[in-house]
C-alpha cells in the first residue's frame, strides 16, 4: 500500500504555481499546433507543378 499525501500551496507559492501552469499550457498548445501543421504538410503530395 502506498502513502498518498496532498500538498497545499502556501499563499506565497500560489502566484508561482499559477504562472507555471500557464506556461505549461502555452508550451502544450504550441506543441499541438506544430504537430498538426506537420501532419498537414506531410499529407501533401509533391508534384512538378508545386516545385516550380
Amino acid at each position: 500500500m502506498s502513502i498518498r499525501e496532498r500538498l497545499y500551496p502556501r499563499e506565497q507559492e500560489l502566484s508561482v504555481l499559477a504562472r507555471h501552469c500557464a506556461d505549461a499550457r502555452s508550451v502544450w498548445n504550441l506543441a499541438l499546433e506544430q504537430r498538426n501543421s506537420w501532419r498537414r504538410e506531410r499529407s501533401q503530395k509533391i508534384t512538378t507543378h508545386s516545385q516550380l
